[in-house]
């Protein structure tokens, strides 16, 4: 049978026109896997593929019921004219019982399922394919199919002498080598000197203190008041990886169970022998969810506010830097504060930043904002000054860094 001269050369009987279906050539492969399935619907029922031949060998027309069967030369119609061949192949060759080998042939699938990993067959079908014909033809029957070409072995295998020895020259470079990570005796090296906080969230579960009165809650707190604390290190190690704020995940994590400076006005107002649901749940379960409309327009905004803030003071402040921070004070490890950035100066010092864009008004400018008599609205002019109202929780929250942070 010449696939070949029928999948390329031969002539449509609806266009007229030869195939030229040379993807079609590479259909052994789906012979070789035992399926005639559609593409990308592996749940429909198998496809049903049809081919007309003569005696000889000649293909006359053939057809399938996937969507390009009616081209005559699709990829299941090429499965099955390679499926005809080597059942004639097989025929024309005569086993030790004078009987056809059919159980060379692959065997046919219906439904394709999940497997693990360590049962599925990995073998290309190119080499499945090269395999079948050895079969086929007789020759090299028992020989594996795993492999094309010789295992090539490393001829010269170090002994552990020299292996030590090559391990000792990489660690005294200095770097940072993965392979020495997993190795006992450079392990150590790699280990982090600063030990991580404690997860104040987890002291939640399994207290049974669950529907207590508040005494209660409150001497079970001075036992395990001590949880809290961090050391220097550990401070310096989350102020390093919390500055990216709501990007970093420690800083969820380090949030959780301590009061941060946007949630102390909460603290603040709430009765503490009922407090308010709210405020529970947003000391204790801090999320890292998307975030309401007015979050996201300040987020949005906060690198040109600080931005535009550090070209509009430059010039009055001696070596002023504003930078990103976030910090745990060793002395009030309950507390925790992250401005959005801490500025720097010869001439006054350090200071925190707050960049706040309320939504409500933001096509307002600040004057405008101020004259509305809005009771919510953080800013009120006070003889000719724009100034933070007191009492606004804006106010409790940029006081919060400036009174727990040691170096403001």
């Amino acid at each position: 049978m010449d696939i070949v001269n029928y999948l390329v050369f031969g002539i449509s009987q609806y266009t007229m026109q030869e195939f030229k279906s040379h993807k079609s050539l590479e259909s052994y492969e789906t012979f070789c896997c035992g399926w005639v399935m559609h593409s990308r619907r592996l749940c429909k029922p198998p496809l049903i593929p049809w081919v007309i031949l003569t005696p000889s060998g000649q293909v006359c027309s053939a057809h399938c019921t996937c969507m390009a069967g009616v081209a005559e030369s699709c990829t299941h119609v090429g499965a099955l004219l390679f499926m005809v061949d080597a059942c004639v192949r097989l025929k024309e060759k005569a086993t030790v019982t004078d009987e056809p080998a059919y159980w060379n042939l692959p065997s046919s699938i219906n439904k394709v399922v999940p497997e693990v990993g360590h049962r599925i067959n990995f073998i290309s079908a190119a080499a499945t394919w090269r395999s079948l014909n050895r079969r086929i033809d007789g020759e090299n029957h028992n020989s594996p199919a795993l492999r094309t070409h010789p295992a090539k072995t490393a001829k010269d295998t170090p002994t552990p002498e020299e292996l030590a020895v090559f391990y000792r020259e990489i660690s005294m470079t200095g770097t940072r080598t993965a392979i020495l990570s997993v190795l006992p005796e450079y392990c150590d090296e790699f280990r982090d000197p600063i030990q991580p906080i404690h997860s104040l969230q987890s002291l939640a579960n399994g207290s049974g203190l669950d529907r207590s009165d508040l005494p209660a809650l409150q001497k079970h707190c001075q036992t395990i008041g001590s949880i809290a604390d961090v050391s220097e290190e550990q401070a310096v190690q989350i102020e390093r990886r919390t500055r990216g704020q709501h990007t970093s995940s420690l800083w969820f994590a380090a949030r959780a169970g301590r009061i941060t400076a946007s949630s102390m006005h909460c603290v603040y107002a709430t009765d503490i022998s009922s407090p308010a649901l709210s405020t529970i749940k947003r000391v204790c379960y801090p999320t890292c969810g998307p975030g309401t409309a007015a979050t996201s327009l300040g987020i949005k905004h906060e690198e040109t506010a600080r931005q535009a803030y550090t070209a509009q003071t430059k010039d009055q402040h001696t070596d002023q830097q504003v930078e990103t921070c976030g910090f745990v004070n060793p002395a009030f490890p309950q507390v925790g504060a992250s401005p959005d950035a801490i500025v720097t100066c010869t001439c006054c010092g350090k200071g925190c930043i707050e960049v706040k864009c309320p939504a409500k008004y933001k096509d307002s400018t600040i004057l405008d904002a101020c004259s509305s008599d809005d009771r919510n609205f953080c800013l009120h002019v006070v003889d000719g000054q724009v100034h933070l109202k007191k009492n606004h929780q804006y106010y409790t929250q940029v006081q919060t860094p400036t009174v727990y942070n040691r170096e403001l």
